[in-house]
């Protein structure tokens, strides 16, 4: 079975909290975007995750995806999963959590197992917090600690500028450092009204992110790539999760053109994407 598994984007992001068992309490809006992993699933003699060009962790998100689906479900079955990436790590564009998510919905269906999205987002929580959004794959506000979705019914859609330098953050960096800062809390009830209302406006006045700071902090170069992105033309420069992936945007397509390809000339990941779906 050949299945896509598509990045996402926060247009906004609070912490609300650190809870007592260690997780942070969050507060998102997140949406789909246009740029996807390729991934071949298998049945086999045993479980198997390779990527095309890179070495994956023992402890990768589809081998723990396999696992919670095999405690869940009683499973005999193995599987081989090959995985051709185009998300790039650690740049706050949820990859390993969008194929853990996509390799989930495969191998029950190859199961022959039907089971709620809700209960979906129950079981994909274990892997990792963006795993239950890429379970729905839509518009939605996400609390709690990834795994709360309320859709947001949206059929908007625009294209944006996503930026990745060289380097990456550690998400587990970005939030231990959360804590020795002095957070701000977006308005994502705002942004959740742009995004209803496809409120372009509204939405530049209102996205944000609250571990973009903290961000700055780690990798101080985050401060030049904003920078180079608004020098452009374009007009409003967010981060996505923890970094260190900047999302530009403007509503003039000549102007997500022309800044894509400026940009090219000095960073190696520099794509128009489409938002929503």
């Amino acid at each position: 079975m050949q299945v896509q598994a598509r990045a996402k984007i926060n247009l906004a992001l609070d912490v609300v909290e650190r809870m007592d068992n260690g997780y942070h309490s969050l507060d998102m809006i997140m949406a789909p975007i246009s740029i996807y992993d390729e991934i071949e699933i298998e049945k086999s003699d045993c479980d198997m995750v390779e990527c095309e060009g890179m070495k994956l962790p023992e402890n990768n998100t589809v081998s723990k995806m396999i696992q919670v689906l095999k405690d869940t479900y009683h499973l005999d079955s193995s599987f081989k999963v090959s995985i051709k990436k185009h998300i790039p790590a650690q740049a706050g564009l949820g990859g390993g959590s969008a194929d853990a998510a996509v390799v989930c919905k495969a191998i029950l269906k190859m199961e022959g197992i039907e089971e709620t999205e809700e209960n979906l987002y129950e079981i994909t929580k274990q892997v990792g917090a963006d795993v239950p959004f890429c379970i729905h794959d839509k518009w939605a506000r996400v609390k709690g600690i990834g795994e709360k979705i309320t859709p947001i019914e949206s059929d908007w859609k625009f294209d944006i500028v996503v930026v990745k330098p060289d380097f990456g953050i550690s998400t587990a960096n970005a939030f231990s450092k959360w804590k020795e800062s002095r957070p701000f809390h977006p308005d994502v009830d705002l942004v959740e009204s742009s995004i209803r209302e496809e409120n372009m406006d509204l939405l530049y006045q209102t996205m944000a992110n609250s571990l973009e700071p903290i961000a700055f902090e780690i990798e101080p170069e985050l401060e030049q790539v904003k920078m180079d992105m608004e020098d452009a033309g374009l007009v409003r420069i967010l981060m996505s999760g923890s970094g260190s992936s900047m999302l530009g945007f403007s509503v003039d397509e000549e102007v997500i053109l022309s800044a894509c390809e400026q940009l090219k000339e000095k960073y190696n990941f520099v794509q128009i994407v489409h938002v929503g779906g």
